[in-house]
């Protein structure tokens, strides 16, 4: 019974012996599938040059033979021939597993999305394909190779997808051969198939709902460990144990920050009663404190310097760019400073409107504040 890796190769045999592609390698995933794939196979156009080789004369058939002899082997199983083309040499050169992170490997077996990528510059040793696409199905991965530079084609990547992952489905009915075989004979037996054959079905059913659920899993694994900083082993067990350490930190130092914050804010409101009782003049500083320091100057057409100096208090800031904006002024750059509880707000605005005033706009923007002051503190 030819297997689903068989089954693919013989698939995209053709691609390969019809010269539109130089060669092509199959991946699967490896016992853990976040970690590396691992090779299963693979087709070489080499084989085809190696058929059609005319030799001229005897002598040189000989030499031939006698260099074959010492030379490799090509990986290409199938149509076992010597290594004497690039596509060979290329295929020599790929280890048996591969990890997927870092990698493209590994971002096209996560989001499961082909990949056409074309190399228009000047190839080196390690990287002489023009053409490279990687193929994800299931439960592994297809490149196919190529010295010339293709344009994308998704009618190729969208068969190589639907007819490999068919490949990889299960058949029910290839698990009773001897049953299949004497069908015809026994209409009894016949009967017994056709049972046979709806458990079968029904339990494909379920295998393929089990293998769509640990997928599902699999991935929300995967986004876990890009989350946990650490992570001591790469079994699914193991991440989940890192994950519940990682979140039982995390309460640690969100309670130790929640502590520290309410300590703080004790140490102020105790600086605070300690500081009006032993300075009596504190009710006269506050007062100062709510006083407004306006400032403005004109620094070229339409273009003004805005200087503003008062307590600090929430919202605040806000009130003054509403203030601002009131004044049908527009922003150009702003900066602040706070010094204990005095801030001063620099701004630097132009005017929407033509012949604006120097006074009328410094009378204007006072009046404003006080009225946002005013109706803040009712």
């Amino acid at each position: 019974m030819m297997s689903g890796v068989e089954r693919v190769k013989e698939f995209l045999r053709p691609l390969v012996d019809s010269r539109d592609w130089d060669f092509c390698v199959i991946w699967k995933l490896g016992d853990d599938p976040s970690r590396f794939i691992e090779w299963v196979g693979c087709c070489c156009s080499g084989s085809y040059i190696d058929n059609n080789i005319k030799h001229e004369n005897v002598e040189e058939e000989e030499e031939e033979e006698r260099q074959k002899m010492m030379s490799s082997i090509c990986r290409d199983e199938h149509n076992k021939h010597h290594i004497r083309t690039l596509a060979c040499e290329a295929l020599s050169r790929f280890p048996l597993f591969i990890p997927l992170y870092p990698g493209i490997h590994g971002e096209v077996v996560m989001s499961k999305s082909p990949k056409w990528l074309v190399n228009s510059g000047p190839g080196s040793k390690q990287d002489i394909f023009r053409t490279r696409v990687l193929v994800p199905v299931r439960d592994g991965l297809v490149e196919l190779f190529s010295f010339i530079m293709k344009p994308v084609d998704e009618s190729v990547v969208d068969v190589i997808i639907s007819r490999c992952n068919a490949f990889f489905e299960p058949f029910p009915e290839q698990t009773l051969p001897c049953l299949v075989m004497n069908k015809e004979e026994d209409v009894m037996m016949q009967d017994i198939v056709d049972v046979i054959a709806t458990k079968e079905n029904f339990k494909s059913k379920n295998l393929h709902s089990e293998r769509k659920r640990r997928e599902r899993l699999n991935q929300r694994i995967y986004a876990l460990r890009a989350i946990v900083p650490v992570i001591t082993k790469m079994n699914k067990n193991g991440t989940l144990s890192d994950a519940v350490d990682y979140i039982n930190e995390l309460l640690v130092e969100k309670q130790n920050l929640e502590d520290e914050l309410s300590g703080i804010n004790e140490v102020e409101c105790r600086a605070e009663e300690e500081g009006a009782i032993s300075n009596p003049k504190a009710e006269l500083n506050k007062k100062v404190n709510n006083e407004v320091n306006l400032e403005v100057h004109e620094t070229g057409e339409g273009d003004f310097f805005i200087r503003v100096t008062q307590e600090h208090k929430r919202d605040g800031f806000k009130r003054l760019i509403e203030a601002v904006d009131s004044c049908g002024l527009e922003i150009i750059h702003v900066s602040f400073t706070r010094l204990d509880l005095r801030v001063m707000t620099i701004l630097i605005v132009k005017a929407n409107k033509d012949g604006t005033a120097l006074g009328d706009l410094r009378d204007l923007l006072f009046k404003n504040l006080m009225i946002t002051s005013v109706a803040e503190s009712l």
